[in-house]
């Protein structure tokens, strides 16, 4: 299980992003030097992946259809425009080929670039601690960037957390813990652990199982979240602060399922007072209000609002994405149904101040989350580069996940609580009036008969909990809470491919129908839930995950079939870290509040 081969080309990569910075001494060699602690403040701001795993998320679960399937009446599909390549083969959980914006190839290389970048800071910050220099928030920022990043890859490239005997089965990553500094080394991803040391007694990296994996980030978040420090950033929400720091173990743990700790560090970020945490939440009636939706992006991104913990910008086509005229896989009326279409334990037939945007609605709607900045190459075509920004963390993800961990540790009334609250952030009649005694009525006893009465659905669907670990249980009287937190999920997470890693942690089990192409279907232990390394990676060597197919159709007839073909000839694409997309025209309308 061992390869041949740089992950990434760590060295060159990060000597490219300093080459252009002048403050900086060189060595002989001309490699850049990090000696001071202002430098490795400055380096610190590149330990941020730009690239974003959000779409190849998305488009893998249930939060998108295609509109290109005929209509059961007429026969005739949607005229869209098909994007590339790529989403088709996301969409049907086939192995990416391509190297653009949002593939694998770019997301395995961002992310490890990102924890190149967090291990030259702390290689850095080792010398000055000798020195004598204080480099404890530095320290701190630099592990919980390392620890973020290889989660991220986890949560793309393996199978879900199950427990600490299961997940020793599902292959790992290898946790890079120095910088590279060899040409060609050897890497392992497990299942079985192997931990190299370096000439110095040192460990460089760990491959091992996802138990492994997980350990290892365990190890650093914690570490990190006993040195991070709000106290020399300029614009705190750009790096890892102290909430932000404690809303990523709150989601760690929460997929880890250590409830305790979940609620522990939620109650960190949130605070235990109703009127506190609902201060807290997205201002959702103002941007309701908004009717540009320029301001109305602007007003998801604000670095002010307290509801932002972590933003990061990305070289993404995410926004452009959702473009409804644009994209064949959209957030149509059918998704809608599911999520914000639909009656609810607390709203009646669609979910209040929650602003959808669309031009065309038949083909599809799009929440103004995802802000772009549209670089121009050629302004008389239209023709650039898209930069989005992300919302890495947020207090109302991390009210949810307090939410679902409650349930398990049997505090019902506390869980819907938080749900209440959650749902009363977004409720435009309520929210201004809460702290002086408005309320969402949203109880425990609501969500029971809400959920148990739509047992099975699309909104109440059968988990495979106990499937993926004997040790987990959901009694009777949590599942409609679980069914609740999930729907809740659902809808805060929408384009941020938060839904994906749900329905991993709960083997929930969905459908994609494609053109006219019989359904797919991924059952609960299909092996396509960890979506396939990158092509470049697999044949450089580093074992691929394994590819049974359980769930497709053919025929009527259930298969089980390798997902490759063996005698297809692969042909890397050239990797481009920016497509040029024209830019899309026209009008868009708030569709629904």
């Amino acid at each position: 299980m061992k390869m041949k081969k740089n992950i990434f080309i760590i060295v060159a990569l990060v000597a490219v992003a300093l080459a252009g910075c002048d403050f900086l001494d060189h060595e002989p060699d001309m490699r850049a030097s990090i000696n001071t602690k202002e430098k490795v403040q400055l380096l610190l701001v590149s330990a941020y992946t730009d690239a974003n795993s959000a779409p190849l998320c998305e488009y893998s679960s249930d939060q998108v259809v295609d509109n290109n399937v005929p209509d059961p009446k007429t026969g005739q599909a949607n005229a869209v425009n098909p994007l590339e390549v790529m989403y088709n083969d996301i969409f049907a959980w086939r192995p990416v080929k391509q190297s653009s914006n949002d593939s694998p190839k770019l997301i395995w290389d961002a992310h490890y670039t990102a924890i190149a970048t967090a291990n030259s800071a702390l290689e850095a910050i080792k010398k000055l601690e000798e020195q004598g220099v204080n480099m404890d928030a530095e320290k701190g920022e630099a592990l919980l960037s390392r620890a973020y990043h290889h989660f991220l890859l986890a949560g793309v490239f393996c199978h879900a957390w199950k427990d600490e005997t299961e997940s020793k089965k599902d292959l790992g990553l290898t946790y890079m813990l120095q910088p590279e500094t060899r040409v060609a080394p050897e890497y392992s991803r497990g299942p079985e652990l192997v931990i190299n040391v370096d000439e110095y007694g040192d460990t460089a990296w760990i491959g091992g199982s996802l138990y492994d994996t997980y350990m290892c980030i365990e190890k650093d978040l914690e570490a990190g979240l006993k040195l991070v420090s709000d106290e020399y950033y300029t614009v705190p929400r750009y790096h890892f602060n102290v909430k932000a720091a404690h809303a990523f173990a709150a989601r760690f743990y929460l997929y880890k399922r250590d409830w305790a700790k979940v609620v522990e560090h939620a109650d960190q970020v949130l605070t235990t007072t109703d009127e506190t945490t609902l201060s807290m939440l997205f201002d959702a009636p103002t941007n309701r209000d908004q009717s540009n939706i320029e301001l109305a992006f602007n007003h998801y991104i604000d670095v002010k609002a307290p509801c932002n913990l972590l933003i990061h910008t990305t070289m993404s086509q995410q926004a452009y994405a959702h473009f409804p005229t644009y994209g064949r896989y959209q957030y149509n009326g059918d998704a809608q149904n599911f999520t914000t279409y639909t009656s609810g334990p607390c709203w009646s037939s669609q979910f209040p101040g929650f602003s959808t945007w669309s031009a065309d609605q038949k083909l599809g709607g799009f929440c103004a989350k995802d802000y772009y900045i549209f670089e121009y190459t050629d302004k008389v075509q239209g023709y650039g580069y898209i930069h989005g920004v992300t919302r890495a963390f947020t207090t109302n993800e991390t009210l949810l996940c307090r939410a679902e961990a409650k349930i398990y540790l049997n505090d019902l009334e506390g869980s819907a609580n938080d749900l209440r609250l959650w749902c009363q952030g977004y409720n435009v009649n309520d929210r201004m009036d809460t702290i002086a005694g408005g309320n969402v009525d949203l109880t425990v006893e609501k969500i029971t008969k809400f959920y148990g009465e739509r047992a099975g659905s699309k909104l109440a669907p059968v988990l495979h909990n106990q499937d993926m670990s004997a040790d987990w249980v959901v009694t009777p009287e949590q599942m409609p809470l679980v069914h609740c937190a999930l729907h809740f999920r659902r809808i805060e997470g929408l384009h941020d491919g938060l839904r994906w890693h749900d329905i991993k942690r709960y083997g929930i089990e969905i459908e994609h129908v494609q053109g006219k192409d019989p359904a797919r279907k991924l059952v609960w232990n299909d092996d396509r839930r960890a979506i396939q390394l990158p092509q470049e990676v697999i044949m450089a060597g580093m074992t691929a995950n394994p590819r049974v197919v359980l769930g497709d159709n053919i025929d009527g007839n259930q298969v089980q079939s390798p997902s490759l073909n063996p005698n297809e000839v692969y042909t890397p694409s050239t990797p481009t870290y920016s497509s040029a997309h024209s830019k899309p025209q026209g009008k868009l309308e708030i569709v629904n509040d």
